[in-house]
């Protein structure tokens, strides 16, 4: 049974297909090619899957992987026909790297697949709510193995993520270490081996150039403080003049000065 839906045209991730079905014993699709990906997950019985060139027997728990325009062939089994959840989508980003396997052994999937069959009870929102549900199936297939290990540039960009996103809150950079579960000198060398800049100097740099923005752009010294993560507006311009020699205030008679050149003063 199909869910209809409206095609969303959405980039990175758009749903277009989602359903059930008990199939009779034998049934088949193909040999042949699909037009989107297609991610079925086998609630019950058994099955065939072809693709690529290797045959798979399935199972329940498992889910087959139909990429777009590759050809594909899946029987049901004849004593045991399986029943299977699908869900078709198109996909403009990356993929997670599980969906590169043509048969995905992740049973906590099932409980996303059943729960995407709710769409059918919305009369609006079918297409966002699917689509929260891939990306709910992408989380979990995103998830490293137990023994898998995290590389150390993956430490750094998920810190440099969060300064980014939170400099202008306070920022301890061992609460940061701990969350990662890093000793704190480890990390500030990892950070320092990879960027060039401890974590402390990384966070200065954007609150320094994102203070310099707001200050061009009209905020006043107090406000552009508030703004990038200072108590007060002294602490602010102290460290204003430390980084680019001159005090916001002489910065904003420069700016106006030069008017039309752009921001002249950033940290590179």
């Amino acid at each position: 049974m199909d869910i209809l839906m409206v095609d969303p045209h959405w980039h990175d991730l758009n749903p277009r297909l989602c359903g059930t079905e008990q199939c009779a014993p034998g049934h088949f699709w193909g040999p042949g090619p699909r037009a989107l990906w297609i991610l079925h997950y086998v609630v019950s019985g058994r099955g065939r899957f072809e693709a690529r060139g290797h045959s798979y027997s399935l199972h329940a728990g498992q889910v087959f992987v139909i990429r777009p325009e590759e050809t594909v062939f899946y029987q049901a089994d004849r004593n045991e026909p399986w029943e299977y959840i699908w869900i078709g989508f198109d996909c403009g980003m990356a993929p997670p790297a599980a969906l590169e396997r043509d048969v995905i052994d992740e049973p906590k999937c099932g409980a996303v697949f059943v729960s995407a069959l709710r769409a059918r009870e919305k009369e609006s929102g079918r297409e966002e709510f699917l689509c929260q549900k891939l990306w709910e199936l992408f989380a979990l297939l995103a998830e490293p193995a137990p023994c898998a290990r995290i590389r150390s540039e993956d430490y750094v960009e998920r810190a440099k993520t969060y300064l980014e996103a939170a400099y202008m809150r306070p920022v301890s950079v061992t609460a940061l270490a701990e969350q990662m579960n890093l000793d704190r000198s480890y990390f500030s060398g990892l950070f320092r081996r990879h960027t060039g800049l401890s974590p402390q100097q990384y966070l200065l740099r954007l609150r320094m150039n994102r203070g310099a923005e707001l200050l061009a752009g009209g905020l006043s010294a107090a406000e552009t403080a508030c703004s990038v993560g200072y108590p007060d507006e002294a602490a602010f311009s102290r460290m204003f003049r430390r980084t680019f020699g001159l005090s916001p205030t002489a910065y904003l008679r420069r700016q106006k000065s030069e008017t039309g050149n752009g921001n002249p003063y950033s940290v590179p």
